[in-house]
């Protein structure tokens, strides 16, 4: 079965998945006898769906889902075109995503076993330390998303040994360094890394929670891992915050007292300011254009997500249309590795000191699939497996739209849509409450709620 295009001399035959085998120089398959293709690949199923009547907005989403399955498989990978490689960071990302588009719970287990490798470890994941702090705090965020207590318990040796191994890396104050041959990553980006870098040590300190998190989970002691985590907050704050910049400086020990957004997002994400220091992390770097901006998708979806959790969610809103709208714009069919707006022609695909060396398709860049899942369409678990969950919907800002989440690995979902100022949800799964203006409702499950919504987002039942 194919057909031949005379123009290019080319026969194509159609494959399962959508894919395509080409046959040059053949008008049919019968000149050559019989062709065959082994061919493998998982399978995840379309559930996760977004649909706006910003059209913009939509090939967003959908750009973005294009993005994230390309990169999925027996792991997910970071992109389809360089590396084809399991990097612990950006797994980490895509397990966020994951809940939002397929729910997948086999693909996150074998990248956090894949990425982990065996019980003893002589280096660093992927050479890289943040790639091992990611992968801690990923447990946390497995069980969060699955409530599978038993794989937990499996690897929580595999946990408590790379966290030892990270520890033992320290110095006095608690502070986490490189090992000969080990790369302090973050991003790419210019930050001071003379010394001790204080977004090594804000995600040093988020690892230490999840690890105080999983065991007191399974009962095991925490008191060790605890007392590491206070102490370590404690330097963080007495060393890198510079009072006079109003921000968390990269290094103390280079004298330089640069800034640059990274150790501040982060600050910002893992709750370690009030809402006073947080407002003055905003003005100071993250509204500040005399910062270095975020250029690649990987760190912009932890800036995004760091002002959603303190209410900015049209500047979140803005920032995706912006930056991966952007993209679209530049011609993109796939989400990249990085992007730089002011770059045209051939220098919007160069790195690594290659002309054309960019990844044009690389699972960070799907970030949008969760930022609009979990802070516009407002869906959290508020019980680890969505035992209970909530809906929170910034109406205001997505006009009309459908959507569809998936709730657990059994096909439970929840549909959504808004049309004309009438609501309509629908779920599957118990424990869901919806929350619009300072008001809630339970949603009952299997049975549809319609609301009318007026322009102040107020709100009575239909039915």
């Amino acid at each position: 079965m194919g057909q031949y295009y005379p123009e290019t001399k080319t026969f194509v035959t159609k494959l399962r998945a959508f894919r395509y085998i080409y046959v040059p120089d053949v008008s049919n398959l019968k000149k050559i006898g019989q062709l065959s293709v082994n061919f493998e690949y998982v399978d995840f199923p379309q559930i996760g769906n977004f649909k706006s009547s910003d059209n913009e907005l939509s090939q967003i989403w959908k750009i973005a889902d294009r993005t994230l399955r390309l990169c999925s498989g027996v792991f997910f990978i970071d992109g389809v075109k360089r590396d084809r490689w399991v990097w612990a960071g950006d797994a980490y990302q895509c397990y966020f995503m994951n809940r939002y588009d397929f729910f997948d719970k086999e693909i996150v287990e074998r990248t956090i076993l894949g990425v982990r490798g065996e019980l003893d470890i002589k280096q660093h994941l992927d050479t890289i330390v943040d790639y091992s702090l990611y992968w801690l705090i990923s447990i946390e965020l497995y069980y969060e998303t699955f409530a599978d207590k038993n794989f937990v318990n499996n690897i929580y040796q595999k946990m408590k040994r790379l966290m030892d191994y990270s520890l033992e890396q320290t110095n006095d104050l608690g502070f986490i360094y490189g090992r000969k041959g080990d790369w302090i990553y973050i991003d790419w980006a210019d930050i001071d890394r003379n010394g001790t870098l204080c977004a090594e040590q804000m995600l040093l300190a988020r690892a230490l929670q999840s690890m105080v998190y999983i065991s007191k989970l399974l009962g095991k002691d925490d008191t060790f891992y605890q007392k590491k985590y206070h102490d370590l907050r404690q330097n963080i704050d007495h060393y890198f915050w510079n009072a006079t910049k109003h921000a968390y400086i990269d290094s103390y020990e280079s004298g330089m007292k640069h800034v640059s957004r990274h150790a501040n997002i982060f600050a910002i994400l893992f709750g370690y300011v009030g809402q006073n220091r947080a407002n003055e992390i905003v003005r100071s770097v993250l509204r500040n254009d005399r910062i270095e901006p975020i250029k690649t998708p990987y760190f912009k979806f932890w800036e995004l997500e760091a002002l959603a959790q303190i209410g900015k969610y049209k500047y979140v809103l803005d920032e995706i249309k912006s930056y991966w709208g952007g993209m679209l714009a530049n011609g993109a069919t796939t989400f990249w590795e990085q992007f730089d707006p002011t770059k045209q022609g051939s220098a919007r695909y160069e790195m690594y000191d290659d002309k054309y060396g960019k990844s044009l398709c690389h699972a960070w860049g799907s970030s949008p699939i969760y930022l609009i899942g979990r802070y516009l369409v407002g869906l959290r678990p508020t019980a680890p497996g969505y035992g209970t969950y909530e809906i929170n919907p910034q109406l205001k800002l997505l006009n009309d739209f459908d959507c569809t989440f998936p709730l657990s690995t059994s096909g439970d979902k929840v549909e959504m849509s808004v049309h004309e100022g009438t609501l309509n949800i629908t779920a599957t799964r118990p424990g869901g409450v919806l929350k619009l203006s300072d008001r809630k409702m339970t949603i009952p499950a299997n049975e549809t709620i319609e609301l009318s919504i007026n322009e102040n987002n107020n709100w009575k039942v239909k039915k």
